[in-house]
């Protein structure tokens, strides 16, 4: 039999202390505010981050491009031209293996100089588009990766673009070695760029397709006459020379020289023909007899 005194009698039910409705939106509207404060920042800092990835991917790929002029007798590494050897990784020549224009471009005659680790030249975003490639076959691979690297090479100005007429004997003839060929012949040396962030649309021929932040050159504004459109369009590679002023806060673009020298530009310095041409006595320069 249980003693009287030890039956515990209940005393009613103690209510829990919790959150209110009330409370519950405060804590809330603290935490967006928190996070209207913070992404920002983040986003800032990724940003920066990135930004220094794409100056040194520069700077590497300026080493390998002063490398191979070394390799070839002060020659400038040529910006653009046809029949240029060119091969894979494994020795096989590019023009055998896939579309014989994507050895016209720079990145696979650069290769070699870079152990063939195309991730040097796709930093970023663009490296996720270069293992999108990979999974590609072979020959589509060769194609594309020389297509849409994170810089693109001032190709004009710098070792000559068959496009504009650079290997052309009739237009040299009248105006003269316009663009640089011999390293020992280039007198500004700390202000003619080698590389500028680029950018191009991803569907066939460099037209239609989705923007990506990459293409393999990149055109002055000027070249016998005006080149750029008036304003820069964010949706319209092609309105500057598919260069991106993707950067910082000015819209500015890096740049490596070839000196060796890293830099980031903004559009106005963008438009000083002196940055792109070693010929050019203005801003506002133009080829001409």
């Amino acid at each position: 039999m249980i003693s009287p005194s030890l039956v515990i009698k209940p005393s009613g039910l103690q209510r829990r202390p919790g959150f209110t409705i009330v409370e519950l939106l405060v804590v809330l509207a603290v935490i967006t505010l928190l996070l209207g404060i913070l992404l920002p920042a983040l986003n800032l800092m990724r940003s920066q981050a990135q930004h220094v990835t794409e100056r040194n991917s520069a700077r590497q790929a300026t080493i390998a491009w002063t490398s191979y002029t070394f390799d070839n007798q002060g020659k400038l590494l040529p910006g653009y031209k046809s029949g240029l050897p060119a091969s894979t990784a494994e020795g096989e020549s590019i023009a055998n293996e896939t579309v014989g224009v994507a050895a016209n471009r720079y990145p696979w005659r650069l290769a070699p100089y870079l152990s063939h680790n195309f991730d040097v030249l796709y930093v970023n975003d663009q490296n996720r588009v270069l293992e999108g490639m990979r999974n590609q076959n072979y020959a589509d691979f060769l194609y594309t990766s020389a297509t849409y690297p994170s810089l693109g090479l001032n190709t004009t100005w710098v070792g000559g673009d068959e496009i504009d007429g650079c290997f052309n004997p009739a237009l040299t003839d009248l105006l003269g070695q316009f663009y640089s060929k011999q390293l020992a012949r280039v007198r500004n040396p700390s202000r003619v760029m080698v590389f500028c962030s680029a950018r191009g649309n991803s569907g066939v021929g460099g037209t239609g397709g989705e923007i990506t932040e990459g293409y393999f050159k990149v055109s002055s504004p000027n070249f016998s006459s005006r080149r750029w459109d008036s304003a820069y369009d964010p949706a319209d590679p092609a309105s500057c020379g598919n260069l991106s002023a993707r950067w910082g806060t000015d819209d500015e673009a890096v740049v490596s020289r070839i000196d060796g020298s890293v830099d980031s530009l903004d559009l106005v310095e963008l438009e000083d023909m002196r940055n792109w041409a070693d010929a050019a006595t203005s801003p506002d320069w133009v080829l001409a007899p």
